[in-house]
Order: structure tokens, then C-alpha cells, then sequence
């Protein structure tokens, strides 16, 4: 969870005054809460990728309360010794299940449920929401760079931009799951196992008289390297390199590429390509960084796409188009009998529940909201496009009785796999959800219920609307 004072104090008051009363009234039966995507008009995004589960299962595993926690609590003057004493004993003992890591997601499906003891489950709720929606976020944003990459090189240039030490690691861990080849930042190269890339910065080129004499030093020392050109001018900086590029032949030292951080891109790529082609160094590549996102990428390769690839920072760390996740974490359930919100633009579904994906001749069809005691559940035959094939069920249990029940051991094996679920359900994403603006008329992915969760839906909503 990052270098926070008290990781088990990532909660919020009232979910600490709502458990203490919860205590003293003996509300402690079995409640279910899940957590969604709100489906919102108009959202960039026709698809999100599910990530954070790994921080959010190490946050359960180390949920405990310090003395010197307690005494803070105490302090407050809110709480009582006897839910102080409970607290000192407070252990997390419910169930989780969850979507993979990596997987594709869309929104108004449960991607995470929390089957527990209600006072457990009221608790996690902030460190729950906080742990999942900016992993998730980012790896959408990341993902999205990907999709219109066409198989360039993309290398996450976020760090420095990040909003804290965490987050920055936390995107170059998303950036690699949804199909970046790495990342300048060695914190996450270390951790994760990351391929790191980076070379100079204009810095380095200004602390010399000569640009040439700058190239050549850097090029004498790292064999391969790629030279930063637009420091002054980019026309001159080109004709620069491409000095020293054939003044280090006879030394054996090659100099790969060259980098291009500003101005525009297109037409700067294309200059720099020429003066390259015409000195018969058509072997050296282009690579393009400086407020680069999905949209300018999808640009440039269409005006330009003789180019290596893209450092993207900034705008995919922090997902600029997107800067939060409108998501949340609802009770569906509490004492076996489903439970739902009816707010206006908030409402819930009740139950316990899972996702069931259908598929045919390997693309996705629809996803299909079912109880979760019924996994042959299906929708109306009329709501179906098409037919499937296939089907897969998403949920599956990571924490049993408060155990995890499949330990990340070793967190650059974990990422592989998940950036292997990635590229997976990437292949099997349908064409139209691979565009970049808000889903048009017809073009949202089906997220349909089935016809027993439908009823409990419905039979659910009756009984509250009777009651108020």
C-alpha cells in the first residue's frame, strides 16, 4: 500500500462508527458487498481492465490494529473499551472472490464480491475502493495506448509525473501487464521483473559546448544507444548524429536511434527521417516521446508510421482524459436476503452473484450477470445477438476464511501471467470495442441478466418498494 504511517487505518471514520455500532447491537451475520463500475454516458471508455488485486489481497493479509493505532482510535472519543478490546482481536475471516488480474471488464458487473462477517466486510470498504480504481484506470488508459500501437515499441515514461512514489510503480506494473515492453523506472524493473529502457536527457546535452561532442561521448560509453536530438534544433541535432553515427563506424560503436521529445512530431519525424535515408542510415530508428497518448499515437502512426515506437508518460499515469474511476462498493446482501440500493442513477443489484462470459469462434458475445448459485443461469433468448460456443465463469475465490488461497509468492512470475490473461482476452475483444471514442448507439458491450437473477432483481425491488 506505499509508505503510509498505519496501513490499517486506511478507512474512513464512519466506517469505524458504523462497526462499533454494529458490535453493540449485534449486527455481525454474514453480509455480501460488491464492487462495480458505474455504467456512465458518454465515458471514453468502451472497455477497462481489472488490476490492483494483488495490493488489495496483501492489505487483508496485513489487516491488524497496533496499540498505537488503538490509542489514536481511543483518542477520538468516539469509541468505547469494549469495541477497543474487539478491535485489538480484529482479524479479516470472510471470503473474496474476484476477476483475474489483466482481465477485460466492463462496466455495471460485480468484479469483486466480499462474503463476510458484516463488521469485516464494512471495513476494508476505502482500502478496497482505493486499492482497485486506480490500477484499474491505469491499465485502461496503458491499454489503450496498445490498442492502436501497431506493434511499436512502447515504454512507460510516467514516474516523474505520478501523483506519488506508489502510483508510479503501480503504472509501469500496468503498462507491462497491458502490453508495454518497459519502463524507465528501475523501482518497478526491480519489483516486477520489467524490461527498463532510458538513455539521456536534455540536461546532458547542455552541459556541453558541442552537441556532437555530447553524442560521441555518450555513444563512446553505451554501445547501442539512442541519442536525444531536439535539444536546440531538430534539423541541426539529426545532422549532428548522423555525424558522429558515421564518424563511430570505424570504432565499431553503433548508434541505434534517435529520440525526438518535442515540437511536431509528425513533421519533425518525417525531416528526421530523410536526412537519415539520404545519409544511408535507413537501419536507424525513430522513437517519439513529449506529451504522447492514445489519440496522438493513433495520429502520428497514420500520418507517419515508419517509427520505432513511443515513450508515453504523463497523460497514461495519471489517465488524463479519465482522472477517476466512478466505482463503488455496495452491500447486495446481509442474513441471506438480497439487499438493494434504489437511489436514482445509483441503483444496485441484489445478491450474491458471478459473471458468466459467453464466447463464439473466439471473441467475446456478451457477459451475463447470474446468482451465484446458478451457473447454468441464462438471459432470454431474445436479447441474445448470437449464439456462443463457449462460456467462462469470472469470479473466482482468492481469499477462503480469511486465507489467500493462492499467495503471490513471486511478483514477476504473477505479472506475466497476468499480462498473459491480457493479451488474451485482448484477442478475443470483438473489433467494435477496439476504437478509441465513447460507444456509440449499439456499440456497449452487452452486460445482460439472466432470467433467475433477473427475478431475484425484480422480486427484490417489489418487496422494498412495499415496504416504503
Amino acid at each position: 500500500m506505499g509508505n503510509i504511517s498505519s496501513p490499517s487505518l486506511f478507512i474512513d471514520l464512519y466506517e469505524l462508527t458504523m462497526m462499533q455500532s454494529y458490535f453493540f447491537n449485534n449486527k455481525n451475520d454474514i453480509a455480501v458487498f460488491d464492487f462495480f463500475i458505474r455504467d456512465r454516458e458518454g465515458t471514453p471508455r468502451r472497455f477497462y481492465v481489472f488490476a490492483g488485486l494483488e495490493f488489495l489481497i496483501e492489505f487483508i493479509e496485513n489487516l491488524k490494529f497496533s496499540e498505537e493505532d488503538i490509542k489514536y482510535i481511543s483518542e477520538l472519543g468516539l469509541f468505547k473499551d469494549e469495541f477497543l478490546d474487539y478491535l485489538r482481536n480484529f482479524k479479516f475471516e470472510g471470503d473474496i472472490f474476484s476477476v483475474e488480474e489483466g482481465r477485460i471488464v466492463f462496466p455495471g458487473e460485480p468484479l469483486v464480491e466480499v462474503v463476510a462477517p458484516l463488521p469485516q466486510a464494512q471495513i476494508i470498504e476505502t482500502a478496497l475502493i482505493n486499492l482497485l480504481q486506480f490500477p484499474i484506470l491505469s491499465a485502461t488508459k496503458f491499454a489503450r495506448c496498445f490498442l492502436v500501437s501497431r506493434g511499436k515499441l512502447l515504454v512507460d515514461f510516467g514516474a516523474r509525473r505520478a501523483h506519488s512514489l506508489w502510483s508510479a510503480e503501480v503504472a509501469a506494473r500496468c503498462a507491462y501487464i497491458t502490453g508495454f515492453h518497459g519502463t524507465s523506472l528501475l523501482s518497478a524493473g526491480k519489483k516486477y521483473g520489467i524490461p527498463v529502457y532510458g538513455t539521456m536527457a536534455h540536461s546532458y546535452i547542455m552541459i556541453y559546448e558541442d552537441e556532437k561532442q555530447a553524442f560521441e561521448d555518450f555513444a563512446k560509453l553505451y554501445n547501442g544507444t539512442v541519442l536525444l536530438v531536439d535539444t536546440y534544433d531538430v534539423e541541426k541535432g539529426v545532422k549532428n548524429a548522423v555525424e558522429v553515427i558515421q564518424k563511430l563506424k570505424d570504432y565499431r560503436i553503433k548508434i541505434r536511434g534517435i529520440r525526438i521529445d518535442s515540437g511536431d512530431l509528425i513533421e519533425n519525424s518525417k525531416k528526421a527521417r530523410r536526412i537519415l535515408d539520404e545519409a544511408g542510415l535507413q537501419d536507424v530508428f525513430i522513437f517519439l516521446s513529449g506529451g504522447i497518448n492514445e489519440y496522438k499515437i493513433k495520429e502520428i502512426l497514420e500520418a507517419f508510421p515508419d517509427l520505432a515506437g513511443f515513450g508515453v508518460g504523463t497523460e497514461a499515469t495519471v489517465s488524463s482524459d479519465l482522472p477517476y474511476l466512478d466505482c463503488a462498493y455496495k452491500l447486495v446482501e446481509y442474513s441471506g436476503i438480497p439487499r438493494m440500493k434504489l437511489s436514482e442513477g445509483k441503483k444496485t443489484f441484489p445478491g450474491r452473484k458471478n459473471v458468466k462470459r459467453l464466447y463464439k469462434a473466439g471473441k467475446m458475445v456478451c457477459d451475463v450477470i447470474i446468482p451465484f448459485s446458478n451457473p447454468e443461469d441464462m438471459p432470454d433468448e431474445s436479447e441474445l445477438d448470437s449464439d456462443f460456443d463457449s462460456y467462462e465463469i469470472l469470479l473466482k475465490k482468492v481469499v477462503d476464511h480469511g486465507q489467500v488461497v493462492e499467495r503471490v509468492e513471486d511478483k514477476r512470475k504473477y505479472i506475466l501471467y497476468c499480462r498473459d490473461r491480457f493479451m488474451r482476452d485482448f484477442e478475443m475483444l470483438p473489433e467494435y470495442l477496439k476504437k478509441l471514442g465513447p460507444p456509440e448507439e449499439g456499440e456497449k458491450y452487452p452486460v445482460l441478466f439472466g432470467k433467475e437473477f433477473s427475478a431475484i432483481l425484480h422480486s427484490t425491488e417489489r418487496k422494498i418498494q412495499e415496504k416504503i
